[in-house]
């Protein structure tokens, strides 16, 4: 009789959460999220747009004025301390605005590649700079997605959060799902909901980003050396991405089913039926976190171990997938160590230490690699492995690095030295190499660091970004990891692969053979004879660096007659105005003024 109340009062409560569901559905349906302030979309884009400005209006004024007037040297002695304070600004601006700002400040954060440390220091304190928004901004928008008020979903919800991020904020909570016998179970998950206004706010700060990035492209360097459209448009596609927790939902399933077949890769699962746009449930994975070297020690788990696996799926999402986790920071990996039993259940490879499953987490910032930019990537990488640095400055000229003057001659001896310097080296080795070593290399090739013949292609601004996290996180589990030694196996597989040919490559390599024979004899017959009759014509074609050469030649002679024109204008001038003649020397201080602005900008 116990049993048929307890059943019969658990029936009621679910009905009667169902009636007040239902009812609050009804309600939040007519009472969506009210429309963002227009002034202060406005105020936020006036902010960006004039730092924007003033960065830029900064930069002519030191790099494009100043110089021509003190000298590059002198220009030169505050220039890290001008663009320190530049970088210290950008982040109170991201701090006070959020949204994109933030994103692209954790981004630039990450870019020790291109950035000097100074500059990283002021930029890296955005990645926990986040304020969280309060329970009453953040909790009704779970409520509104869900159509349901949160006690009706949750059997407890913890309304501080776990984590507050330029977009959203997660919370922990446990879910009551049903049993097939007809109870509930409950689980731990977490809760990821959008801050308000969040799409509105996204597009006005990428529209900001665009027109300070046409600005940008005004400059003749910046414009040679990278589309600044494509860079700006794929960094605009991924943050839209990030917007919409149905796309990261579906990217987990394809990582997931990407990876189906390695159980020592583990992805949380995702409650599809309380997932939208703006809200996304997920199983809460309370494992050790990646960079936790005391868990990881106490559980048993090798770090080398770890390390190892980590770079090995990065590999293969990279060169196999085309599909990438670009954001594999420290907070969205996970290690999970397993007992023995369960390792040899499930065939996890068990190492010296622990076995242990890697977790992958958020999967809202993913990168797509596109077929033919893999086959180039393949090549480059079994360049490295193969230490040939021809075919590496061609894999990667072909993939748009080089500008179309580079001197590739010079950049294959560049790439050859670094090979024979570097490769076999360690992370940790590379990164502490000595002061007098790398003079000498820039000594070297002066010429190469002089012309900076290089551009920043589009598909790699998240692939670079990626891989310069997992670089510090490789060397922080492994001072001695060595990448060359770890992708010496997987670049011989694409080795095998590339070298594969099928039998239409074998017919259309003799077909073009014999095609050539054939040829021979009369192409033989017309140079002879030409040759004899003295027809014969030389050809030359000078190289880029003599191109170069010539174009400094060309700039200087023309500094030197729009400074010979500036002088003799400035002199008329003062000579007419002297001698009562007013308007005619106006006229000559006003040719002087334009002869001295195309002096500057020469």
């Amino acid at each position: 009789m116990s049993l048929l109340t307890d059943l019969g009062l658990e029936r009621l409560r679910t009905l009667a959460e169902q009636e007040r569901s239902d009812a609050f559905a009804a309600a939040t349906s007519r009472s969506d999220e009210p429309s963002p302030d227009p002034r202060m979309l406005r105020t936020r884009a006036i902010k960006a747009l004039w730092f924007g400005a003033t960065m830029i209006a900064g930069f002519v004024w030191w790099e494009m004025i100043l110089a021509k007037i003190i000298g590059q040297a002198r220009v030169a002695q505050g220039r890290m301390d001008r663009y320190v304070r530049l970088a210290r600004n950008f982040r109170r601006l991201a701090i006070e605005l959020g949204g994109v700002w933030i994103k692209l400040g954790q981004f630039l954060s990450s870019r020790v590649d291109l950035l000097p440390p100074q500059i990283i220091a002021e930029l890296s304190g955005l990645q926990d700079a986040v304020p969280p928004a309060p329970p009453d901004v953040m909790l009704p928008v779970i409520e509104r997605e869900l159509g349901r008020p949160i006690e009706a979903i949750f059997e407890d919800f913890d309304p501080q959060p776990v984590a507050a991020a330029s977009f959203g904020q997660a919370y922990l909570a446990t879910l009551r799902t049903p049993s097939p016998n007809g109870s509930t179970i409950t689980k731990r998950v977490v809760v990821k909901v959008q801050r308000p206004h969040m799409q509105a706010i996204v597009n006005t700060d990428l529209r900001s980003l665009k027109t300070i990035a046409g600005w940008l492209k005004l400059y003749k360097p910046i414009r040679r050396r990278a589309n600044v459209d494509a860079l700006v448009r794929e960094f605009s596609e991924v943050v839209m991405q990030e917007l919409d927790y149905e796309q990261e939902a579906r990217n987990a399933q394809e990582f997931d089913r990407n990876f189906a077949r390695d159980v020592g890769v583990r992805v949380p699962k995702v409650y599809a039926e309380l997932t939208t746009r703006r809200v996304i449930v997920l199983k809460n994975v309370e494992d050790i976190k990646i960079l936790d070297f005391e868990g990881l020690e106490s559980a048993g788990v090798s770090r080398r171990e770890v390390a190892h696996k980590l770079f090995d799926t990065y590999l293969r999402q990279v060169f196999e997938h085309g599909f990438f986790h670009a954001d594999p920071h420290p907070g969205n990996l996970f290690v999970q160590p397993l007992d023995r039993a369960t390792a040899r259940a499930w065939k996890v490879p068990i190492g010296q230490g622990t076995p242990f499953r890697l977790t992958y987490v958020d999967f809202g910032m993913m990168g797509r690699i596109p077929p033919a930019f893999m086959r180039e990537l393949r090549e480059f990488i079994i360049a490295v492995s193969l230490k040939d640095a021809r075919r590496w400055t061609a894999a990667a000229q072909r993939m748009g690095f080089f500008l179309p003057e580079a001197d590739l001659v010079r950049v294959e001896q560049a790439v050859g030295a670094l090979f024979e310097r570097f490769w076999g080296a360690a992370v940790n080795d590379i990164s502490n190499v000595e002061f007098d070593e790398m003079y000498a290399f820039a000594t070297q090739f002066r010429d190469l660091l002089s012309d900076l013949p290089f551009q920043i292609p589009q598909n790699v601004l998240y692939l670079g970004r990626a891989a310069n996290i997992l670089a510090g996180m490789l060397t922080a589990l492994d001072p001695t990891f060595n990448p060359w030694r770890a992708i010496q196996p997987f670049a011989n597989d694409l080795a095998g692969q590339a070298s594969a040919r099928t039998v239409q490559d074998v017919l259309n390599e003799g077909a073009r053979l014999i095609r050539q024979t054939v040829q021979l004899p009369s192409q033989s017959e017309a140079f002879f004879s030409h040759a004899l009759n003295g027809q014969l014509e030389v050809r030359a074609q000078l190289s880029p660096k003599s191109t170069e050469d010539l174009r400094r030649i060309e700039a200087s002679v023309s500094r030197l007659t729009w400074s010979v024109a500036f002088a003799a204008l400035l002199l008329c001038g003062t000579l007419l105005t002297i001698n009562a003649m007013g308007g005619l020397g106006a006229i000559c201080f006003a040719l002087a003024a334009v002869a001295f602005v195309r002096l500057l900008f020469q």
